[in-house]
Formats: C-alpha cells, structure tokens, sequence
C-alpha cells in the first residue's frame, strides 16, 4: 500500500472530487485544496473566463504549472483535480510520481444525472445540448478514461453516499 501524504483526486467532471475532497480532508484533518479554485484565485479570473477570454490551450498551460507548484509543497494535503488535469502530458507521471493519485470512477448514466442540470456552469459543456449530453460525456470519458485508469486506486461512486465513498477510500490508503 503507497503511503499517501498528499493525495489526489481525479475523475470526470461530476463525479464528486470537490465534495469527496473536502469530506476527506475535514476526516484526516488535512488542508483541501481544490485546483480550480486555486487556479482562479492565482489568476483573479474564473474558470469560465480565463476559457472564454485565454482559451483551453491557456488555461492547461496554467492548470499544470499550479499543479506542479503545488505538488512540490512540503506539507500534506487533499487535492481535487479538474477533469481535464490528468489528461495533460506528463501530468499523471507528476502526480503518481508526487502523490497518490485517486480515480473516482462514476459511469455515464450518473455523470448525467450530476451534469444535466449544470451544463452553463461548465465550461466544456456550454455548447452541448441536453438532447446530446449523455453521448458527449460518454465519448469524453473513453478519451480521458485513458489517463484516469492511471491512478493508484480506483473508487467507484456509483449509487454510495458520500461517507460509503470515504469509508472505501479510506480502506484503500495508508496515511502518514
């Protein structure tokens, strides 16, 4: 079992990072972090404006450099990544190499009960319809599934309260 001193959440969009995160850190008594929001607040932008006004290209080339800074930290802590992080090359290697990495794996029926109500408040999601969202997120997924399937452990979400989510991580994870 890897010892975790910093650990990593990543998934798709919806699949409980940000909550599962927070719920996680309040349990082990460790700072959260959510990248987004740390990414927003080193730029004094949102997530929606730097995509809007700086493009995708922009905000990955920032989404790395904060995940790199904050990888090099010497303290512990509970990250939760944006859905697109680990599909940035050389962003997995980074994060198995500087943590330990967790896939929360939802499937497509329920990232599609999450997303379907939220779609504006997304940036990648903005021009999908909901007629088309459940083909879009299952095409999107397989793309990053690719990297996801990279992390230490995989947790499934499907149809678990968030404190049965805990409970298997924390049965997954040897903490220092």
């Amino acid at each position: 079992m890897k010892k975790a001193k910093k650990i990593i959440l990543l998934g798709y969009m919806a699949s409980g990072k940000s909550i599962l995160g927070e719920k996680l850190a309040k349990t082990l008594k460790r700072k959260f972090i959510d990248l987004d929001d740390y990414i927003a607040d080193c730029e004094n932008l949102s997530i929606s404006e730097l995509f809007s006004q700086k493009g995708e290209a922009f905000f990955r080339g920032k989404e790395f450099k904060y995940l790199k800074e904050l990888l090099n930290k010497d303290t512990s802590f509970i990250l939760s990544l944006g859905g697109g992080t680990p599909i940035i090359d050389g962003a997995m290697a980074l994060i198995n190499e500087k943590s330990l990495s967790i896939y929360l794996k939802a499937n497509t029926q329920t990232l599609y009960n999450r997303l379907a109500p939220e779609t504006t408040e997304r940036p990648l999601l903005t021009h999908i319809t909901t007629d088309f969202l459940k083909d879009y997120i299952s095409m999107h997924l397989s793309k990053r599934e690719i990297s996801y399937k990279k992390a230490d452990i995989t947790v499934a979400v499907d149809d678990l309260t968030t404190e049965e989510i805990v409970g298997n991580i924390l049965k997954s994870i040897d903490v220092i």
